[in-house]
């Protein structure tokens, strides 16, 4: 890769650099360059204007040897794309002065674009609107269609004609204005108006005269004639589109593509007798629909300078909806049938009931109905302003039955001709073994549409005794055993792994149901299991006092299948419970944190395990202890008390209430640990955590005051200190319901008086709350109105009254 790169480098950048950088030209190896790198090198010497030769000889002087040298014009030969002769490059400038010196201007064309409009609603409904105006098709021109044979040449066209063989030549020919192409030593030939494959034989015909093995019997030289640019072409579009006038198109530019560019034809125009006007004579009349429905393409012509394409006024459109593939708005023509307009429409849909045609006719006075009958569809003629509706069939089955419940393949079945319940049944792949046999029933369709309920014998009906003919809409329903009696459960209470329900089976034992509930806990009573029955159907006949059996058994840890009492039969509806040990008790622990001297989790051994006997083994308290802060939590237990503040927190937004699993314990525990086993001293339970923090030594204000602060402690200092100090109360300050938090989590609040208030005392650690007063409501005028009508009253009663008594 590097020698190659300084191979380009020798030919186009100079000896100079060359030098300076002590390259040997020699040692370029030519037949190590790839065909994208001998391209580039002639890309580079058609941009210098470098012809082969030239280029060569470059190297050449560089000192590139001959050998690579003709090896690198053999590469060259061979690439074929891009190599320019002397004489090629010769012709290029003499046809692009030739062009010059002809007039012709040859500016970049300027398209146009398909006009922007907004289309009504009614306007999508047409049939075809789509076709001229949709994302997923387009018509929109291209320069680079490909042309037909047929195509007409014409000036602005441009030939690239590519002579290859013993001679080789490439010219670059434009069609002047006389319609002709000029070839250096041949002489102006005529093409303009003939078609592409007419103007390709004439400029064969001259080229033969001056390359005559062309035409030899073994020709050495050859010639590929092709079109390059096409020239441009200016229609006319009129009438009745969204888009009327001039469009400047392509040479291979078609109808479609002028009328996709317009619009299409509007609400008023026809898509079925389109003109293409061509010299004041009509070309072609254009059917759009000949092309959506039959794929004619031979309606889409050609156009060419100057053309107009005219869309009338349609002349007969009807309206088709209701259950076809395609609705909407459609034109027909004089003698097409309702038949072709199904056609257009798609045809029916699944669920169009195709045998009758309603259609709506304006008789010029008013509306009238015709049935169209499926026998009519050929030779009854839609007339302008018809509306065609096809509607949905029934929904309802001319021969159906069904059958459910307990047989092997419930489901609808076909209502044959004399069909029986018992053949239906042995449709159904016959009855399940849980079928109820003693009655079935069938819901019956009746002739006013009302339902009635036909009972039968099941097994009179499998044995042929009682057999029942069906009738559509019948539906057969076969209960199973299972379904006619109540679930049968029983129900395990108490220590066992899995309490809970369970399914009942026969010759279930207790043994079997405790096993199936996972078997006893480590804290189950063996010799305390009850089992309760409910009475039977006979026995609840009569009123009595008894609501049920007791039964009392002792059950082996081990549910040995040989023991009597695990082997007693359960009925359903039994209900067993398994009692928990008395002396039972679960495993449980503290923890204790802070300033301890052994910090961490403690295991209760004692149900009367007090807050001075866990300290105790924890080794006691360190110096740093502080008392009063110390704090026991306690793990809630859910019940009323949760959903009284899930009420309530509903019921009013600005209720809340602390989110917590736990309480906190208001403790004196240093009276408890001086005064042990007294009421300070509280007895310990599962999950409870002691906190004894380190001494506190400041006070939290918050609150409804100016600056919500901590600040440090002074004693002898009260709450009105710490609240002047935290800014004072503020504007809605509760002041007289001013508390405070203790650490160890109890609360003290202000006492009111008549003429003054008793703050609570405030303790290192202590929390300062001020309550907010609840924002007032403002009364609305009609509030206002109200209180002066009432205050008005009372003064008229009050004066009324004093007027009674001064009189």
């Amino acid at each position: 890769m590097y020698r190659i790169l300084l191979f380009v480098v020798l030919l186009f950048i100079g000896m100079n650099y060359v030098e300076s950088q002590q390259i040997d030209p020699a040692s370029v190896d030519v037949s190590a360059l790839s065909d994208a790198q001998v391209q580039r090198l002639l890309d580079e010497m058609q941009r210098r204007g470098l012809t082969e030769e030239q280029a060569l000889a470059l190297a050449r002087s560089q000192g590139v040897p001959e050998s690579q040298i003709s090896m690198l014009r053999q590469r060259i030969r061979t690439l074929g794309a891009g190599t320019i002769s002397d004489e090629r490059m010769k012709t290029r400038e003499s046809m692009a002065m030739e062009d010059f010196a002809s007039g012709f201007d040859q500016q970049p064309v300027i398209y146009s674009k398909k006009a922007f409009f907004v289309p009504s609603e009614q306007e999508t409904r047409l049939f075809g609107f789509h076709f001229f105006n949709s994302d997923n098709l387009t018509f929109e021109p291209g320069i680079n269609y490909p042309v037909t044979r047929k195509y007409l040449v014409g000036p602005g066209d441009q030939f690239i004609i590519d002579v290859y063989g013993v001679s080789e030549m490439t010219y670059f020919l434009f069609v002047d204005r006389s319609g002709n192409i000029t070839i250096p030593n041949v002489g102006p030939i005529p093409v303009g108006g003939f078609t592409l494959e007419e103007a390709e034989e004439r400029i064969f015909r001259r080229l033969s005269r001056i390359y005559r093995d062309m035409v030899a019997d073994e020709p050495r030289t050859f010639a590929n004639i092709q079109l390059g640019q096409i020239k441009p072409i200016t229609v006319n579009v009129v009438g009745e589109v969204f888009a009327p006038g001039t469009f400047t198109l392509p040479g291979a530019s078609t109808a479609f593509n002028a009328l996709y560019l317009a619009g299409g034809p509007n609400l008023r125009g026809s898509f079925r007798e389109i003109r293409v006007i061509r010299e004041g004579e009509v070309l072609q009349k254009v059917d759009v629909y000949d092309y959506l429905i039959n794929g004619n393409s031979e309606v889409n012509v050609h156009l060419m300078d100057g053309d107009i394409i005219m869309v009338p006024t349609v002349r007969n459109r009807v309206r088709i909806g209701g259950h076809l593939i395609r609705t909407g708005l459609f034109e027909t023509l004089e003698g097409e049938s309702i038949d072709e307009l199904i056609k257009y429409a798609g045809g029916f849909d699944e669920k169009a009931y195709n045998r009758r045609i309603e259609l709506h006719r304006n008789t010029g006075r008013e509306l009238e109905v015709r049935d169209v009958f499926a026998d009519q569809y050929d030779d009854f003629y839609a007339q302008n302003g018809d509306s065609l509706y096809v509607g949905a069939i029934l929904s309802r089955f001319a021969n159906r039955v069904a059958i459910d419940g307990a047989v092997f393949r419930p489901g609808t079945y076909e209502l044959t001709k004399d069909l029986t319940l018992s053949q239906l049944i042995e449709r159904a792949d016959g009855l399940r073994e849980d079928a109820f046999m003693e009655r079935g029933m069938i819901l019956r369709l009746n002739e006013n549409l009302s339902y009635s309920n036909v009972a039968f014998d099941l097994s009179a009906v499998i044995s042929g005794d009682k057999d029942i003919s069906l009738r559509r809409e019948d539906v057969v329903t076969i209960s199973s055993i299972d379904d006619m009696r109540e679930a049968r459960t029983i129900r395990v209470f108490g220590e066992v792994q899995r309490p809970g329900r369970l399914d009942f089976r026969e010759a279930l034992t207790l043994g079997d149901a405790i096993a199936l509930a996972g078997g006893l806990k480590e804290s189950a009573s063996e010799s305390y299991v009850e089992v309760t029955r409910r009475l039977t159907y006979q026995e609840a006949a009569s009123t009595s006092e008894r609501t049920g059996h007791l039964f009392q058994f002792t059950i082996p840890r081990s549910l040995t299948l040989h023991n009597d009492d695990a082997s007693f039969l359960l009925q359903p509806y039994d209900q067993i419970f398994i009692r928990r040990a008395p002396g039972f008790v679960q495993e449980s622990s503290i923890r204790i944190s802070g300033e301890i001297m052994y910090a961490g989790e403690y295991a209760l051994v004692s149900r009367n395990e007090r807050l001075s006997d866990v300290i105790r083994r924890a080794g006691g308290l360190t110096p740093e202890a502080y008392l009063p802060g110390a704090m026991l939590t306690r793990e809630r237990r859910k019940g009323k008390a949760d959903a009284l503040t899930q009420s309530l927190e509903q019921s009013d937004e600005r209720v809340s209430f602390s989110g917590l699993d736990f309480s906190v314990i208001g403790i004196d525990l240093e009276a408890a640990l001086r005064r042990p086993g007294s009421r300070d001293d509280i007895y310990l339970q599962d999950g409870d955590e002691l906190v004894v923090p380190r001494r506190l030594q400041t006070v939290q204000v918050e609150g409804e005051v100016l600056n919500p602060i901590s600040m440090p402690y002074i004693e002898g200092k009260g709450l009105r200190y710490y609240i002047d100090q935290s800014g004072g109360f503020g504007l809605r300050a509760k002041r007289r319901k001013a508390y405070v938090i203790y650490p160890n989590g109890t609360a003290a609040a202000t006492r009111n008086y008549v003429l003054f208030s008793s703050y609570p005392t405030v303790m290192p650690g202590s929390q300062i709350v001020i309550p907010q007063k609840p924002p007032r409501t403002p009364i609305p005028a009609t509030g206002w109105i109200a209180i002066g009508s009432g205050v008005s009253s009372l003064a008229l009663t009050i004066v009324t009254v004093i007027n009674q008594i001064g009189n």
